[in-house]
Order: structure tokens, then C-alpha cells, then sequence
């Protein structure tokens, strides 16, 4: 079941009227009656205007005032889709400069995705090609990116502009007030504005509350006005808080460099040295020391408002007891992956299935049984073969061995060399006899020949295709 439906059950059916536009709303200072566009009118003792970033109750309350364009569109988009390290991570952001990708894990092998792209507002693609262009923008990136990409529908692709509205300061008059998108519409980079129109209803539901076992006290009757007061008081300083984080955070994430430009002239020659952004580094400390100190007060839920209810959403709750490690050690997290160590084609993108043109090697995680390449099947004493059948392969080109969850490549004295492409597009030669590190992302080149060319890649659950014969045209195994 859920939010939505645990919610409407509580209220019950009878008091939801789908398709029922307010248009107007009159405030005589005992009762509020809105305007339906079909000409029904409802009264009641107070208004809440929870009708989001393009209000018409804040409208009539406060003016018309245009909402502020981020600069950025999004396509978001959900895939039948599970990352080989789902277990350890569930939540990604991926930077570049002018662009950046979310990925979430929303549950049932199911991933849910945001691509933010620097542009005018009120573009458009035409008809099928949202995810012909998402490709054009990211298809260089990461794997992880590309995969969920290639894996989402295109009828599952969504477009929207980023919107958000100053925060005011005065949310209620009268019998009316604002919640939720209405009052403070924000940036969707911290995920809080569903969040804070949560927390706005229980505050609101709490002052009312209060007033209500005041008022049976007293037998005054309730004062509306001073009930809603009382409320945007309460909320005002956490919401325009975490408001300035989301933006602060969009900043943050498409202003990202991950080298330091030292341009041209006597210094052009640092600029090839790669040397790290400042903002890269100390964004670094600041994930370390004031991030989980941070997420621990967003995700509180606003908690000191529960009156003695243990928080139901902490960070301590979530996240692995290796966090911290992970932080720091891109190893430690890489090695903490409960997946499948593979080599497909180097074309191939397809997260799911495999081409009827391609294959998949499986690497063996035996430490004694290495996988050894080549261009005819070794002994099963030396290890587990996989047969490339290209004349650039000698008969015993290379090996790829585990240790300690970590993979490692040695070219075993073949003729033509082995070669690997890092992430970030550095290519080197692997020294003959000596083990190297292999990491998810890179491309080995087996004899210098793109045919052999395979790419290192990780699975949650195999392809189907993944039982390889011996006379596969690309891949062999036996």
C-alpha cells in the first residue's frame, strides 16, 4: 500500500472529490467557502492551499508573482532495473559540469532516475526521442548511468523545467493559509518537498489539535487566525533552511570540476597534470564532517515535534556500518560488492540481456582458478579458460584472478600486449608478468584489436543469454 493510499484510507473515500478544480474563494472572517470551476461551493472554517508551485489560493492571497526558472530541465524516468551493488548503495548523484544524474532505489528491482541538463525552459523533444537524446547527453558517462538509461522505456520517460519560488515570510490570512509546494516550493536536489509538506500537515494538525483541547477547556471558542500563525512560526525557519540547501546543493552539483584549469599560456602545461579541483577536495572534508551531522538533522523528520514517538527515519537506521569507511576508501566500498565480475564486448550497453552477437564471461572468483585467456582453451588444471578466437590472441594471452573480492589482470608473455582504458579515458599497456588492478568501467584490449575488446562490467543477475558456447563469434568459453 502506499503513502497515498494509507493516507486517503485515514481521511476517508466520501471526503475525496477528485476532478474538483477550486478556482475562487471567499473569507467573510467566521467561514471560508470555496469556488469550484464547475460552480459548486463548499464552506468550512478554514482554508489550507496545498494546490502546489502554481497556487491559485496564493495567489488571491498574496499577487501574482512568477516562480524562478533553475536554469535546468529534468527527465526522470523509472527502469526494471538492479544494480549489482544495490545491497550497499541505494542512492547515487553523478556530477559533470552543466549536468548532473540521480539515481534511487524506489524497491521491487525497480530504479528511479533524474537527469538534470543546463538549458532555456519551455523546449521540448519531438515525439520518441527523449531517450535518444538523454544518450546524446550522458551516453559518455558511467556505466551505472548508461545502463539505467538504456534499461528505461521511452513511454516511461518523463521531461519537466525546474521551478522554485522564493520564500516568504507570511504564509496565512485570514482563515487561510498555505502548505506544502504553495508556501515554499524548492528544488528537488535534497528530495524534501513531499518531506516538508508531510511535516507542515502534522504541524498544522497539531496546533489545531491544541487549540481544539484549549478551546474545550476554556469553552472559548477557537481562534483560527492565531492557529495558523502559530503554525507557519513553527515551520518557517526548517522549511527556508533546508529550502536554501536545495539550492545550494543544485549549485554544488552542476558547477562541479573534478580538475583544476589553469588555462593557457606559461601555465598550459599544468592543466595536463590533472592537478584536483579545490571545490573537489574540500567537498570531500565536508562529506566526511558536516554531511552525516546534516542528513541526521533533514531526515529527523522534524522529530523534536512528536512528543516522545521514537523518529522513524534515521540515518543510523539506514546506512551500512561502513559508511564511513566508504567515504574515504573508494576500495573498501568496490570490494563490498555482492555481484557478478564479468567481461562483455565493449559496445555492448544492454544492462539486461545481451546481443545474439555478444557474450559474457563470467570471471571465476576461485582464487585458485584463475580465468585465463586465450586463443585456445588452457588446461582445466591451470584454470577456468575463455577462448578468444582472434589470430592478434596468443594460446595463453592473459589471466584474471581474485583476491581478497579485488580482480586482477596479467598478460601472461603474449605477443601482441594487453591494454587497458580507464573510466577517464587513459589508456596504458599492462606490463607483462605483473599484476594489475581492474576495476568495473575499464576496457581491456586484448592484442591491440577493438574486436577484443571487452569491458569490465558487474551483475546483480546474469543475462539470459549467458551460457556460452565454444563456437560463439565473439566470446568463447568452455
Amino acid at each position: 500500500m502506499t503513502l497515498q493510499q494509507i493516507l486517503a484510507r485515514a481521511v476517508g473515500p466520501e471526503i475525496i472529490e477528485n476532478s474538483s478544480n477550486v478556482v475562487d474563494f471567499k473569507d467573510d472572517g467566521k467561514k471560508v467557502t470555496v469556488i469550484l470551476g464547475d460552480g459548486r461551493e463548499y464552506e468550512g472554517d478554514l482554508l489550507v492551499g496545498a494546490d502546489g508551485i502554481w497556487s491559485k489560493v496564493r495567489r488571491k492571497l498574496f499577487g501574482l508573482k512568477e516562480a524562478t526558472y533553475s536554469e535546468y530541465t529534468c527527465y526522470t524516468g523509472i527502469a526494471e532495473f538492479v544494480p549489482p551493488d544495490i545491497e550497499n548503495v541505494g542512492y547515487r548523484v553523478f556530477l559533470g559540469y552543466k549536468q548532473y544524474f540521480v539515481s534511487s532505489d524506489v524497491g521491487g528491482g525497480r530504479m528511479q532516475w533524474y537527469a538534470f541538463h543546463n538549458e532555456p525552459a519551455g523546449n521540448d523533444d519531438p515525439p520518441n526521442c527523449r531517450k535518444k537524446r538523454l544518450l546524446e547527453l550522458f551516453g559518455s558517462w558511467c556505466e551505472e548511468v548508461v545502463d539505467l538509461l538504456v534499461a528505461t522505456p521511452e513511454d516511461m520517460i518523463l521531461r519537466r523545467d525546474i521551478y522554485d519560488r522564493e520564500p516568504i515570510f507570511t504564509w496565512s490570512k485570514g482563515l487561510v493559509t498555505l502548505l506544502g509546494d504553495s508556501a515554499h516550493a524548492m528544488q528537488p536536489n535534497m528530495g524534501q518537498g513531499g518531506c516538508m509538506a508531510i511535516e507542515d500537515s502534522y504541524q498544522l494538525a497539531l496546533e489545531l489539535e491544541k487549540a481544539y483541547n484549549a478551546s474545550f477547556e476554556t469553552g472559548k471558542s477557537v481562534d483560527i487566525t492565531s492557529v495558523l500563525k502559530k503554525y507557519e512560526n513553527e515551520r518557517r525557519l526548517r522549511v527556508g533552511v533546508i529550502h536554501g540547501m536545495a539550492r545550494m546543493a543544485a549549485i554544488m552539483a552542476s558547477t562541479y570540476k573534478p580538475y583544476l584549469g589553469v588555462g593557457l599560456g606559461p601555465l598550459s602545461l599544468l592543466t595536463q597534470l590533472r592537478i584536483p579541483h579545490p571545490g573537489r577536495v574540500g567537498g570531500r572534508i565536508i562529506l566526511q564532517t558536516v554531511m552525516p551531522i546534516m542528513l541526521r538533522w533533514v531526515l529527523g523528520g522534524n522529530s523534536s515535534k512528536l512528543e516522545g514517538w521514537a523518529p522513524s527515519c534515521r540515518l543510523s537506521d539506514k546506512a551500512s556500518s561502513e559508511l564511513q569507511q566508504w567515504f574515504i576508501d573508494d576500495d573498501a566500498m568496490e570490494r563490498a560488492i555482492d555481484a557478478d565480475w564479468c567481461l562483455v564486448h565493449a559496445e555492448d550497453q544492454m544492462p539486461s540481456r545481451v546481443s545474439c552477437a555478444s557474450a559474457v564471461i563470467r570471471l571465476s572468483r576461485d582464487e585458485n582458478r584463475p580465468t585465463v585467456i586465450g586463443k585456445a582453451p588452457c588446461a582445466r588444471s591451470e584454470g577456468v579458460p575463455a577462448v578468444l578466437p582472434y589470430p592478434q590472441i596468443s594460446d595463453r594471452h592473459a589471466s584474471i584472478a581474485c583476491k581478497e573480492n579485488a580482480f586482477f589482470l596479467t598478460d601472461l608473455g603474449s605477443q601482441q600486449g594487453t591494454w587497458i582504458t580507464d573510466e577517464e579515458g587513459r589508456q596504458y599497456r599492462v606490463p607483462p608478468k605483473l599484476p594489475i588492478r581492474i576495476h568495473p568501467g575499464n576496457i581491456i584490449e586484448f592484442g591491440r584489436d577493438k574486436q577484443a575488446a571487452l569491458r569490465v562490467k558487474l551483475y546483480k543477475t546474469l543475462p539470459e543469454e549467458n551460457y556460452i558456447k565454444q563456437n560463439t563469434p565473439v566470446l568463447g568459453m568452455v
